[in-house]
């Protein structure tokens, strides 16, 4: 188009508006608008994205390498912490043993030493020699312990089978039980209180005697130690070596001593044993990389709802399966890129982790754990409206899973223990459905294949076996842990994986479900059963006819007001609207909206009954909370009414919400833009998302904005834009597709006088051929603008007509001033009563007098005007006339409703 600098004058009366070919708007329905749509969402989603470069950079590559980068100074921190490594460490003496503890709430009652010569269930007599023995052994740990244990035997307590049941009161030295089952049972029926155990077999063969004996322990608080037996147990056993020897060699003054030294292995420096750190608390930093992506994504898309931009999105036409799928693939990128970072750095640091595991296998671990709290992040936003609340429910999430992989999977024991068949089913349940309690447990299941161990007796560091393809679907094999726990549920890592493959499926399921069910901000939702509804499939609903609406409807929804309470002029358009002969494309039949309930119920609109013709624009005036922008809102499909139905060419608001809004363009109150988008951005954006497409798309969205003087700004970001720009804007893209009713609420709010009158003048220009409706609180914009003007108060409808009409209701008809001559002001008066008999003096002074004329004195008025004009008595310096303004007319009927509200 060439640009024509008086078409595009605003005081040029022949100023045209070029509009979108109708056919070939006609041609984009189903499934082509859906993919128009996609295309276009994904284009916002990716300049958003480019917009927020630095953001985008730190979720998808800076944060893997922080989290690396991390790890390697937490093992560096463990390896200074740990010291230097100790090849040849020192030796050290065998102690003795120590005063038994007991229970850890009853310290001091407890069985240094149990004893018995009698094995499993037997019932034979107390050998001496064992006393004398262990007489011996006593003597000896009394000396090197200093401890005052009981040294004869014929003095230690002798229990029988009625001690089973026997709970430990206070410390004993030394013990005869009957045999070596009775000291099983009552060291398991009472579980800490006894230290060491010592069945006795002494064998004789002629004259060799075979000295055998047990030594009865808690081998499991050292089975993750080094030194698997613990030197009590070796000071235990020396003792005892050196009483049979004491006692074998026949001479009570000869005492055998045995001595021993320790020593412990040779120290590994920590850089040498693998990366122990990453083994332990990768899960935790990996977790942390993953949760920042997790927080963006919920206040990213809770702030569109929560600025209300995506309600309007839907409004012009977004299907909801295209803005969610639109973000699963913009973030399915983001974890596509911080995967591939997070394998690629753990390979650049050299970690067995990543070394030693299959790169597919990596992948799919972090890749399918990124996306599945990605899913579980789009459910989350479907219950929170606020970004705060949403950031908020991120760190709670984020503290849950940190707890998780901090706590539950710092060992074998607390990592597999849910799949024991001890721990009830229903935690592995629950926990099976949170996508971090499955990534923990694969990512335990790797590292304890793929990490570096050392061997301490050569001091080697042993590399893991690695974890291939193969190991998915094996089983964890730890011996110790399947003997203690009875794992007979453990499942393999493959299956958890595909677990968080369910996790996603669940959660899209939810969220689109949710979104539906649940009211958003308007109060608007569809029914829990929604899905079952034929509508939902694409069957569409039947349309009634105009008479067959209008009957239904007022059948449905009967009339409540009072004939004798209302504007007869409104009475008249009730008739209208409800008549059967009546062709008014747009139609409302007893709109009613309340909010709250019980006490606290408040009725917004009243049973309102309106019909709206083509070619006009219709100007709702009215307070704050008279009902105007809640009509509006209801019509447009984003509040639902409490009563009553609208009609829309056909189409019904209750039955057919959709096709309903196609029919729409409208302008919120609020500006609902983004605040990194152009301009042009936007109105490219809601084209696609109509659906609507032209051969002349970029010379119309140019002329429009010309048209209201943004386009040398069409390139400049909106967050730059003033209010008043911001509304011509708004108000531009609710003229997007050329839709058949346009609704503006408050649309030239915050502009200035000049840009005021453009705006006018394109709304004027644009009503052609289609229903505009506009809410304003500026009389002077309803006077410009109103082919119709409604007047709302409390809810309901108190006058409509042009303003014509209105100032000559409502109005005091014509209001003349005049300023009399010196001593003339008498003359002047009787002048006016001698033209106008009843004429009424609403202001004298100083000689400036103001009457004002009713409807009654219109015919006495051009007489008396050719008199003033003529002035041939030479009385009058100076008059003038002028009619009831617009806002006197509204304040005189909001007057009015409020002074019948007091008097009810």
């Amino acid at each position: 188009m060439t640009e024509d600098k008086n078409k595009n004058n605003i005081d040029d009366d022949d100023f045209d508006i070029m509009l979108w070919d109708n056919n070939d708007s006609k041609k984009n329905s189903g499934f082509t608008i859906w993919k128009k749509q996609l295309k276009i969402m994904l284009n916002k989603n990716f300049v958003l994205q480019l917009r927020f470069w630095k953001s985008t950079l730190l979720m998808t590559i800076i944060t893997p390498l922080i989290v690396m980068i991390l790890l390697e100074l937490l093992q560096l921190l463990a390896v200074n912490q740990n010291g230097k490594e100790i090849l040849h460490p020192e030796s050290y003496p065998l102690s003795g043993i120590e005063n038994c503890k007991g229970p850890i709430n009853l310290e001091g009652n407890c069985i240094n030493l149990m004893f018995t010569n009698c094995i499993d269930g037997a019932i034979c007599q107390r050998d001496s020699e064992v006393d004398k023995i262990l007489e011996n052994y006593v003597e000896k740990n009394n000396e090197r312990m200093g401890l005052n244990w009981e040294t004869d035997s014929s003095k230690w307590e002798d229990w029988d089978e009625t001690k089973l049941s026997y709970t430990v009161t206070k410390r004993h030295d030394v013990i005869h039980v009957p045999n070596s089952n009775f000291m099983y049972d009552y060291a398991l029926n009472h579980q800490n209180y006894t230290f060491f155990g010592v069945l006795f077999d002494i064998k004789k063969d002629n004259d060799i005697t075979n000295y055998r004996y047990q030594i009865w322990y808690n081998s499991t608080l050292n089975k993750n130690q080094t030194d698997t037996l613990g030197s009590r147990v070796l000071s235990v056993s020396r003792g005892i070596d050196e009483a049979i020897a004491s006692y074998a060699n026949g001479n009570p003054n000869i005492k055998a001593s045995f001595d021993v030294n320790l020593k412990d292995y040779p120290k590994i420096a920590q850089e040498n044993l693998g990366e122990s750190v990453i083994s332990s608390l990768g899960s935790v930093f990996f977790f942390c990389s993953a949760m920042v992506i997790f927080i963006n994504c919920l206040n990213t898309i809770v702030a569109e709802k929560e600025s209300k931009i995506r309600f309007c999105m839907e409004m012009m036409g977004l299907y909801k399966s295209v803005y969610w799928l639109s973000w699963f693939i913009i973030y399915f990128v983001l974890i596509f890129i911080n995967t591939i970072a997070t394998i690629a750095f753990g390979m650049l640091f050299q970690y067995s982790f990543f070394l030693n595991t299959n790169i597919f296998i990596l992948f799919i671990l972090f890749f399918i754990f990124g996306i599945a709290m990605i899913t579980l992040g789009f459910l989350l936003t479907t219950f929170v409206n606020s970004s705060r609340s949403a950031v908020l429910s991120g760190i709670f999430v984020l503290i849950i899973g940190f707890l998780f992989q901090s706590f539950l999977f710092s060992n074998a024991y607390l990592a597999y223990i849910w799949w024991s068949n001890s721990v009830n089913s229903i935690f592995r349940y629950i926990f099976s459905i949170l996508p971090f309690f499955n990534f923990g447990r694969v990512y335990f299941d790797i590292s304890s294949k793929s990490g570096s161990s050392v061997n301490v007796i050569t001091g080697s560091v042993v590399k893991g076996t690695g974890f291939g393809m193969k190991d998915l679907s094996v089983i964890p094999a730890d011996s110790f842990i399947n003997m203690v726990l009875d794992l007979v549920y453990l499942n393999t890592p493959g299956k958890c994986i595909l677990l968080m493959l369910l996790d996603i499926a669940i959660f899209i399921i939810l969220t689109l479900y949710f979104d539906n069910v649940i009211p958003n901000e308007f109060g608007n939702c569809q029914p829990f059963y929604y899905f079952l509804l034929p509508s939902y499939w694409g069957a569409k609903n039947k349309n009634s006819s105009g008479n067959e609406w209008i009957k239904n409807t007022t059948e449905k929804y009967p009339p409540t007001y009072d004939k004798n309470k209302i504007d007869s002029d409104y009475l008249d358009h009730i008739n209208y609207t409800c008549d059967s002969n009546n062709q008014s494309p747009v139609k409302v039949v007893n709109l009613k909206k309340s909010f709250g309930s019980g006490k606290n119920k408040k009725e917004v609109v009243k049973g309102s009954y309106l019909s709206f013709d083509k070619d006009r624009v219709v100007v709702f005036l009215g307070q704050n909370g008279a009902g105007k922008s809640t009509t509006i809102n209801i019509m447009a499909g984003l509040t639902p009414p409490s009563c009553g139905d609208v009609s829309v060419y056909g189409k019904t608001l209750r039955n057919n919400l959709n096709e309903v809004q196609r029919e729409l363009g409208i302008c919120p109150q609020h500006d609902i833009l983004y605040a990194d988008m152009t301009a042009m951005e936007h109105l490219r954006l809601y084209t696609g998302l109509k659906g609507v497409t032209t051969d002349n798309l970029d010379k119309i969205l140019e002329q429009r904005l010309k048209a209201v003087k943004l386009w040398t700004v069409k390139d400049a970001r909106t967050n730059t834009y003033s209010g008043g720009m911001k509304r011509r804007l708004s108000m531009i893209i609710a003229t997007i597709g050329d839709p058949n009713v346009v609704l503006l609420d408050e649309p030239t709010t915050g502009m200035d006088p000049l840009n005021r009158r453009y705006v006018w003048k394109f709304i004027e220009k644009f009503k052609k051929n289609r229903c505009i409706i506009v809410t304003t609180h500026s009389m002077e914009e309803a006077d410009a603008l109103g082919d119709d003007i409604i007047i709302m108060a409390n809810g309901d409808i108190k006058a409509m007509g042009n303003g014509v009409h209105l100032k000559n209701k409502f109005g005091a008809g014509y209001r003349i001033s005049m300023i009399a001559k010196e001593k003339k002001i008498d003359e002047v008066k009787n002048k006016v009563q001698e033209f106008v008999p009843g004429a009424k003096l609403e202001d004298d002074s100083a000689g400036a007098l103001i009457y004002n004329f009713t409807k009654e004195q219109l015919k006495y008025i051009p007489e008396f005007i050719k008199y003033l004009d003529s002035n041939p008595d030479n009385i009058i310096s100076n008059w003038g006339v002028s009619q009831t303004t617009l806002e006197e007319v509204f304040l005189l009927v909001i007057q009015d409703s409020s002074n019948r509200k007091m008097k009810k």
